[in-house]
């Protein structure tokens, strides 16, 4: 008897997450979406997935970037958050992941397989180009835009934030100090006041404290127990989405210092 009792309730726990996350991609799913095709400086076919503001409203943007062997599905369960908080969303395939591996001479997912840290350290311009691309989308407000990254994708955010001021924000979930070649330490010390906000579950907090504890305009959070990597958080840590999206919302609506 104790045994039929304990099995359903662990199948619910363990359904739960997974049927979350299905639920949040099809609302996603559901969006107005087009396919985004563009090239990089260095001529990297880039391609994304973006959601257009809704009727004539001016949008800030929000750029998405996935973790390592990864892709822009990840970002399903955020999608529709930030769309309904007055967001155009454009999330990407960095090179070498999913649909963005062209041209074939540059060996993109082979290298992504090698670890090759050149590549990831021209992950940056995948993002300008991004950003150029989505600042010429209808209806999109060029001096409002943030970044979300989830692992190396939080690399990749930080190294574009110190190139680029006109980021407004960045949120990381589960950054690195230096993934995959990428020195995150060298980098966040070079985005001045802009807010960062860095999440992390308990397991995996070092290089959110180290980070955070770096440079005065980061601030760390530990959202929960265990270990829950990156984009692997949605469906499992609770209110992480809200948290994201508040975070952003606030940061694109402060009063321009200008």
């Amino acid at each position: 008897m104790t045994r039929t009792m304990i099995i359903p309730a662990l199948l619910a726990v363990m359904l739960a997450p997974s049927c979350a996350i299905s639920a949040d991609a099809n609302a996603a799913n559901e969006l107005q979406k087009k396919v985004a095709n563009f090239k990089t400086q260095d001529g990297v076919e880039i391609v994304g997935d973006y959601f257009p503001p809704t009727g004539r409203a001016i949008s800030p943007v929000a750029v998405l970037l996935h973790m390592y062997r990864s892709d822009r599905s990840a970002w399903s369960p955020l999608v529709k958050p930030l769309h309904e908080a007055g967001f155009a969303v454009l999330a990407i395939d960095m090179r070498g992941h999913g649909d963005s591996t062209k041209p074939e001479t540059l060996n993109l997912a082979t290298r992504v397989n090698d670890r090759d840290a050149k590549l990831f350290n021209n992950m940056y311009k995948d993002v300008d180009a991004a950003i150029e691309w989505a600042r010429k989308q209808p209806n999109t407000d060029p001096k409002k835009l943030v970044l979300i990254g989830a692992s190396v994708g939080c690399s990749i955010a930080i190294d574009t934030m110190s190139r680029d001021k006109t980021v407004n924000a960045i949120v990381c979930m589960t950054p690195g100090t230096n993934y995959l070649g990428v020195d995150s330490t060298e980098h966040i010390a070079k985005t001045d006041t802009r807010p960062i906000l860095l999440l992390a579950t308990e397991d995996e907090r070092a290089a959110t404290d180290t980070l955070a504890s770096s440079v005065e305009n980061a601030t760390g959070e530990i959202v929960g127990p265990g270990r829950a990597h990156g984009t692997r958080m949605f469906g499992v840590i609770d209110g992480i989405e809200k948290k994201i999206v508040t975070f952003v919302r606030e940061q694109v609506n402060k009063p321009s210092t200008e």
